[in-house]
């Protein structure tokens, strides 16, 4: 009984149901990946329930269990994400509400609110990818929803999909010359998300805690880190030591970037630096984190962002969006050369209280034997590892509580983590500052474009110590028991013992297959150019398009721009309406006005049939329309009786004449007085 007081639920087109269920459909599936297992078992639950409605087997769920649902969405999301605030939690919560919201769909009203929060839905897809794809995605669902839009607002119930899909893309494609100009030339204005909204789910990159198998994770991931575009030559692979973040902590197991080199800022006076700068520009994929890869030392230039002590560029805010930056980095440079602060000496020459005893042995034998001189202890240590039985492998055995001592004298097998972590510690354990560093080394040279692909497989550790007179010097132990990886740019190079990748259509491994190596790169420089040209269009980038066509930028020239522009506009509308206008000069005055009245027709979804008579789509309008029936017979009739008249022409001209302007006022003003 409570259902019978509900309103009535209004007959939806067929054609504008099935649009209607395909557009919630394509604007949900993009954030599969992301939502909770629960909620696509409610959107799947959801959709069948709607359809089933539609075909009269099942009623809308009474209000107090539509009100049970909203509450027990809210506490799921609360309970998987442990908020309702972010982007991932707060699109979760949007998408509950969208998908319940197509179980109280009873008036013509709600169906246009739930085509108006599709809208919304959709957009919400930019906040996790700005991809080329995504975008084409994305404009093809607009042109869905606004199609299903238009077939809401129709009355004829037979009309085909094709119909207000056409309607709907030309209507979108007409403003895309609005949206040009807005891109172009509108204020560049920082999206709401900026504000401190940090994603709460895992990506794959460089973490702050490193233990060894983390960065064997991502020597398995073919996952695109950053693009770097240079100005001139690309240089070799054992110059694109790329820095992320300082490991300055050791507890046994972790290494972690947890100290306080990364709280205190670097002196400029401290740094000392020599030759040309090299210039390239960072396009950093999403992170979660705000670390600003470069090569050191660097200035970077088009980011909010600071420098620590250690070297290392953090962004102002958490980078969880595509960026892009400008860098100039000095290969030959030297950094705290007459001394470490007191309180990062200490730090860097920390070891935990317990644990690796014979480590801490060979490192003070290794110093005694060098004279008590750094560098050539860290040469002992390399030859060490290039003459001994070690092994660079990315499946080493298991350590023990002693990591250290587990690799230098059991194991002997490892990657780059393993003898960059025992390095650091050995020099650490002579009382020499030291400190691991983590990034990435090389990149794969596009073919095409002037840039590098930096993947997650590119993921490197190496090592910086201290030197009196000289600061700090970087080691890689990687070069000594694997110099190809460092040579070669890339650890896929470098290894032909094992698969990196599960999966043999991993995007890695198909660079072994010509046609899809190319097809890779070429999908990728697209991707690039979207990302060059469009995403990373900021403010920066809109005041030198500015400076490329007015010279000098002044609110003059800005606003003489803009009469240019709207002027461009007004004059392909005037073209457009004069090609108009002689199409129509082409008819006679009565064919003109029903030509108007059909405009008015197809606007509401009514179509006027090939062979059809003007008296049979008369009725047919008039079925859809009885309110409006007198009017539509009136505009038939009239219209019949001025173009297919079958009596004889009067001799008085004048009068024949003058009756038939009255004919042709009377139905000017009939589909004037036609509202639909």
């Amino acid at each position: 009984m409570a259902e019978s007081r509900h309103p009535p639920i209004f007959p939806m087109p067929r054609t504008a149901f099935v649009l209607l269920i395909v557009s919630v459909t394509l604007t949900v599936v993009p954030h599969i990946q992301r939502l909770p297992p629960w909620l696509l078992a409610v959107f799947g639950v959801v959709l069948v329930w709607r359809i089933q409605v539609f075909r009269q087997r099942l009623r809308f769920p009474p209000k107090w269990a539509r009100l049970f649902m909203v509450c027990g969405g809210i506490l799921g999301v609360l309970v998987y994400h442990g908020t309702v605030f972010g982007p991932d939690a707060g699109v979760a919560l949007l998408i509950t509400a969208y998908l319940f919201k197509q179980l109280e769909m009873y008036t013509r009203r709600d169906a246009f609110l739930v085509v108006i929060l599709s809208f919304f839905v959709l957009a919400t897809e930019f906040l996790f990818s700005t991809a080329l794809l995504t975008s084409i995605y994305v404009f093809a669902v607009m042109v869905v929803i606004t199609a299903t839009l238009i077939a809401l607002n129709m009355t004829d119930t037979s009309i085909a999909v094709w119909r207000p899909l056409k309607t709907a893309l030309v209507t979108i494609l007409q403003a895309v010359p609005l949206l040009l100009v807005f891109f172009f030339l509108f204020p560049r204005i920082g999206p709401i998300w900026d504000l401190g909204m940090k994603s709460t789910i895992a990506r794959t990159g460089l973490s702050d805690r490193m233990t060894p198998g983390d960065v064997a994770k991502l020597s398995q991931s073919a996952k695109l880190a950053f693009r770097v575009e240079f100005e001139g030559e690309i240089p070799p692979p054992r110059d694109r030591y790329w820095r992320a973040l300082i490991f300055d902590r050791f507890d046994g197991q972790t290494w972690s970037a947890q100290g306080d080199s990364s709280n205190i800022p670097y002196n400029p006076g401290y740094l000392k630096v020599a030759g040309e700068p090299m210039k390239y520009r960072v396009f950093l994929e999403p992170t979660g984190n705000n670390w600003l890869p470069a090569i050191s030392w660097s200035e970077l230039n088009g980011i909010k962002h600071r420098t620590s002590n250690s070297l290392v560029h953090y962004a102002s805010s958490v980078v969880d969006k595509p960026v892009s930056y400008q860098v100039e980095s000095y290969l030959n440079y030297q950094y705290e050369m007459m001394g470490v602060p007191r309180d990062l000496w200490r730090l860097y020459t920390t070891l935990p209280p317990m644990g690796n005893q014979r480590s801490i042995e060979l490192g003070r034998d290794l110093y005694r034997n060098s004279g008590g001189d750094p560098e050539a202890m860290a040469a002992a240590m390399m030859r060490m590892f290039a003459e001994e039985e070690f092994v660079y492998t990315l499946a080493p055995p298991k350590l023990g509580s002693d990591s250290i001592d587990g690799f230098l004298f059991n194991t002997q097998k490892g990657f780059c983590a393993h003898y960059a972590g025992a390095f650091v510690f050995m020099m650490r354990a002579a009382g020499i500052p030291a400190r691991m560093i983590g990034g990435y080394q090389g990149g794969e040279a596009h073919p095409i474009g002037n840039y590098l692909l930096i993947h997650q497989y590119d993921a490197h550790a190496w090592v910086e110590f201290w030197v009196n007179g000289k600061g700090w010097v970087r080691e890689d132990p990687t070069a000594a028991i694997a110099p190809h990886r460092i040579e070669l740019g890339s650890l896929r190079e470098s290894l032909d013992e094992m698969s990196l990748l599960n999966s043999p259509f991993s995007g890695l491994d198909l660079r072994n297959l010509p046609l899809m190596g190319e097809l890779r790169m070429m999908f990728d420089y697209v991707d690039y150019l979207w990302f060059k040209n469009v995403v990373s269009f900021d403010s920066g980038a809109q005041t030198k398009l500015f400076q490329q066509l007015l010279g000098k930028v002044t609110p003059q020239g800005i606003a003489l721009l803009l009469a240019a522009c709207g002027g461009a506009v007004v004059l392909v509308l005037g073209l457009w309406m004069l090609l108009t206008q002689k199409r129509l000069q082409k008819l006679d005055a009565a064919d003109k006005q029903y030509l108007r009245f059909l405009h008015k027709l197809e606007k509401m979804g009514i179509q006027r049939e090939l062979g059809e008579g003007v008296l049979s789509f008369s009725a047919r309008v008039q079925r859809i329309y009885p309110e409006h029936s007198e009017i539509i017979l009136s505009i038939s009739e009239l219209y019949s009786s001025i173009k297919y008249s079958d009596k004889p022409e009067n001799t008085k001209q004048g009068k024949n004449l003058s009756g038939k302007s009255d004919s042709i006022a009377s139905l000017k003003q009939a589909i004037t007085k036609l509202k639909l």
